[in-house]
């Protein structure tokens, strides 16, 4: 697919209707309760899927991600870049392409450029095989499994992806889409990658976001 083909793509799903929020019409709503909903695409069984392992990117920004959910990024220097927190406790993380680690929190490092800090261009959408594209990102299932947060650690960009229905949420990041497993019916769903295109557009942004936390406004 072009690159025109895919900004337009992009145009079109970003203007989709963001989810209500849930709660009172007073409370302020929370980040992942305001993301638009995804185009998941029901499968009547689970593939299995062949796929070649990835290699890990390393770099110098390090991602730090506690038990309770806090997240901090920090660069080279010891700088905060980023502190928040997640939707709940992390019980699954993945980094780059979908490489799963071996331990939900931890201390792991990133590179300060990715693919997605190109822009749209800089990920290999014409190839076999999209994986690569997604070097530097780290994928979080938390233990609610309503959402999967994606954070791009040179941009200290966060993103809420909303999972479909079902008890568990088994991941399979392949090649051209990222596949869940959930035990019910359907057994299983999956998402084109470029169904993502707004979240990759904004995750590679350079812009800066307003500051997370502190000790006037908490995350």
């Amino acid at each position: 697919m072009r690159l025109g083909s895919l900004i337009l793509c992009a145009s079109a799903l970003l203007g989709g209707a963001p989810e209500a929020p849930q709660g009172g019409q007073n409370r302020r709503a929370l980040p992942w309760e305001r993301v638009a909903r995804l185009p998941w695409q029901p499968l009547d069984r689970v593939p299995n899927l062949d796929l070649p392992p990835l290699t890990p990117s390393s770099g110098p920004i390090r991602v730090r991600l506690q038990a309770d959910g806090t997240l901090w990024v920090l660069e080279a220097k010891g700088l905060r870049r980023l502190l928040t927190g997640l939707p709940g406790r992390p019980v699954r993380v993945w980094r780059d392409g979908g490489i799963l680690l071996p331990s939900p929190t931890g201390e792991w490092t990133f590179p300060e450029d990715s693919p997605l800090t190109l822009g749209l261009g800089g990920l290999a959408w014409e190839a076999e095989d999209l994986r690569p594209s997604l070097r530097g990102l780290l994928w979080i299932l938390e233990d609610g499994e309503s959402h999967l947060t994606v954070l791009h650690p040179a941009t200290g960009r966060l993103a809420y992806l909303p999972l479909p229905p079902g008890e568990i949420h088994e991941l399979t990041f392949g090649r051209d889409r990222l596949q869940v497993a959930t035990g019910g019916r359907p057994p299983a769903w999956s998402l084109p990658w470029v169904a993502l295109l707004p979240t990759f557009i904004h995750l590679g942004s350079r812009e800066k976001d307003p500051p997370r936390g502190g000790a006037l406004t908490p995350f």
